[in-house]
Protein backbone atom coordinates (compact mmCIF):
# COMPACT_ATOMS: atom_id res chain seq x y z
CA UNK A 1 0.00 0.00 0.00
CA UNK A 2 2.76 2.58 0.88
CA UNK A 3 4.90 1.55 -1.49
CA UNK A 4 2.70 2.90 -4.35
CA UNK A 5 3.22 6.30 -5.31
CA UNK A 6 -0.35 7.18 -5.63
CA UNK A 7 -0.76 6.38 -1.94
CA UNK A 8 1.41 9.53 -1.37
CA UNK A 9 -0.35 11.75 -3.78
CA UNK A 10 -3.74 10.79 -2.11
CA UNK A 11 -2.27 11.69 1.41
CA UNK A 12 -1.21 14.85 0.14
CA UNK A 13 -4.47 15.34 -1.20
CA UNK A 14 -6.49 14.68 1.86
CA UNK A 15 -3.31 16.81 3.74
CA UNK A 16 -4.11 19.86 1.51
CA UNK A 17 -7.71 19.87 2.12
CA UNK A 18 -8.10 19.38 5.59
CA UNK A 19 -5.26 22.33 5.61
CA UNK A 20 -7.31 24.58 3.39
CA UNK A 21 -10.40 23.69 5.94
CA UNK A 22 -8.84 25.01 8.89
CA UNK A 23 -6.14 27.73 8.23
CA UNK A 24 -7.46 30.70 6.11
CA UNK A 25 -6.79 31.22 2.55
CA UNK A 26 -8.26 34.46 1.29
CA UNK A 27 -8.28 37.87 2.91
CA UNK A 28 -9.24 41.21 2.84
CA UNK A 29 -7.50 44.29 4.16
CA UNK A 30 -10.15 46.73 4.00
CA UNK A 31 -11.73 48.19 5.21
CA UNK A 32 -12.86 45.40 7.58
CA UNK A 33 -10.54 42.59 7.78
CA UNK A 34 -12.00 39.65 6.67
CA UNK A 35 -9.91 36.00 6.80
CA UNK A 36 -12.07 33.63 5.00
CA UNK A 37 -11.51 29.87 5.57
CA UNK A 38 -12.75 26.59 4.14
CA UNK A 39 -15.71 26.64 7.13
CA UNK A 40 -16.98 30.07 5.55
CA UNK A 41 -20.25 28.79 4.02
CA UNK A 42 -21.55 25.22 4.26
CA UNK A 43 -20.93 24.21 1.20
CA UNK A 44 -16.97 24.81 1.42
CA UNK A 45 -17.16 23.15 4.44
CA UNK A 46 -19.36 19.89 3.62
CA UNK A 47 -17.23 19.48 0.46
CA UNK A 48 -13.57 19.82 1.68
CA UNK A 49 -14.33 17.65 4.44
CA UNK A 50 -15.56 15.24 2.46
CA UNK A 51 -13.03 15.91 0.06
CA UNK A 52 -10.58 15.20 2.73
CA UNK A 53 -12.42 12.51 3.99
CA UNK A 54 -12.63 10.00 0.64
CA UNK A 55 -9.13 10.60 -0.72
CA UNK A 56 -8.10 9.50 2.75
CA UNK A 57 -10.63 6.71 2.83
CA UNK A 58 -9.49 5.65 -1.55
CA UNK A 59 -5.80 5.17 -0.26
CA UNK A 60 -7.09 1.71 1.30
CA UNK A 61 -8.77 0.83 -1.90
CA UNK A 62 -5.54 -0.61 -3.26
CA UNK A 63 -7.04 -4.19 -3.49
CA UNK A 64 -9.66 -3.05 -5.86
CA UNK A 65 -8.32 -0.31 -8.63
CA UNK A 66 -10.74 0.07 -10.81
CA UNK A 67 -13.15 1.12 -7.32
CA UNK A 68 -10.42 3.18 -6.32
CA UNK A 69 -9.72 4.53 -9.69
CA UNK A 70 -13.62 5.81 -9.65
CA UNK A 71 -13.43 6.98 -6.26
CA UNK A 72 -10.64 9.43 -6.99
CA UNK A 73 -12.25 10.27 -10.54
CA UNK A 74 -15.32 11.50 -8.49
CA UNK A 75 -13.34 13.54 -5.59
CA UNK A 76 -11.42 15.02 -8.81
CA UNK A 77 -15.38 16.69 -10.10
CA UNK A 78 -15.86 17.54 -6.26
CA UNK A 79 -12.77 19.13 -6.05
CA UNK A 80 -13.59 21.06 -9.30
CA UNK A 81 -16.63 21.83 -7.52
CA UNK A 82 -14.82 23.23 -4.44
CA UNK A 83 -12.78 25.33 -6.91
CA UNK A 84 -16.08 27.04 -8.09
CA UNK A 85 -16.96 27.48 -4.44
CA UNK A 86 -14.08 29.27 -3.54
CA UNK A 87 -14.44 31.40 -6.63
CA UNK A 88 -18.03 32.61 -5.22
CA UNK A 89 -16.37 33.09 -2.14
CA UNK A 90 -13.66 35.27 -3.70
CA UNK A 91 -16.10 37.25 -6.24
CA UNK A 92 -18.41 37.83 -3.37
CA UNK A 93 -15.34 40.07 -1.37
CA UNK A 94 -13.65 41.92 -4.00
CA UNK A 95 -9.86 44.03 -3.22
CA UNK A 96 -8.46 40.75 -1.30
CA UNK A 97 -5.65 38.25 -1.76
CA UNK A 98 -4.77 34.55 -1.30
CA UNK A 99 -2.94 33.67 1.56
CA UNK A 100 0.03 30.60 1.66
CA UNK A 101 -2.37 28.04 2.47
CA UNK A 102 -4.25 28.77 -0.36
CA UNK A 103 -2.04 27.12 -2.83
CA UNK A 104 -3.88 23.68 -0.93
CA UNK A 105 -6.93 24.88 -3.03
CA UNK A 106 -4.83 24.36 -6.33
CA UNK A 107 -2.90 21.77 -5.19
CA UNK A 108 -6.17 19.44 -5.01
CA UNK A 109 -7.21 18.50 -8.03
CA UNK A 110 -3.31 17.92 -9.55
CA UNK A 111 -2.62 15.86 -6.65
CA UNK A 112 -5.92 13.92 -7.20
CA UNK A 113 -5.22 13.79 -11.07
CA UNK A 114 -1.26 12.62 -10.61
CA UNK A 115 -2.71 9.88 -8.66
CA UNK A 116 -5.91 8.80 -11.04
CA UNK A 117 -2.34 8.46 -13.28
CA UNK A 118 -0.90 6.72 -11.49
CA UNK A 119 -3.76 3.96 -10.52
CA UNK A 120 -3.97 3.55 -14.10
CA UNK A 121 -0.48 2.83 -15.04
CA UNK A 122 -0.44 0.33 -12.13
CA UNK A 123 -3.58 -1.38 -13.61
CA UNK A 124 -2.49 -1.12 -17.04
CA UNK A 125 0.88 -3.36 -15.59
CA UNK A 126 -0.91 -5.61 -13.95
CA UNK A 127 -3.34 -6.38 -16.71
CA UNK A 128 -0.45 -6.86 -19.33
CA UNK A 129 0.81 -8.97 -16.56
CA UNK A 130 -2.04 -11.49 -16.52
CA UNK A 131 -2.23 -11.36 -19.94
CA UNK A 132 0.91 -13.00 -20.35
CA UNK A 133 0.30 -15.93 -17.73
Amino acid sequence: MIQRIQTIWLLLASAAAFVTLRLPFYYTPTPMALEIDGSAQYTTLISLAFSGCLSFISIFLYGNRMLQLKVVLVNFFLSVLIGFFIYKIVIANPGGGFTLPSVGLFLLPILQLMSVVNIYKDQRMVSNADRLR
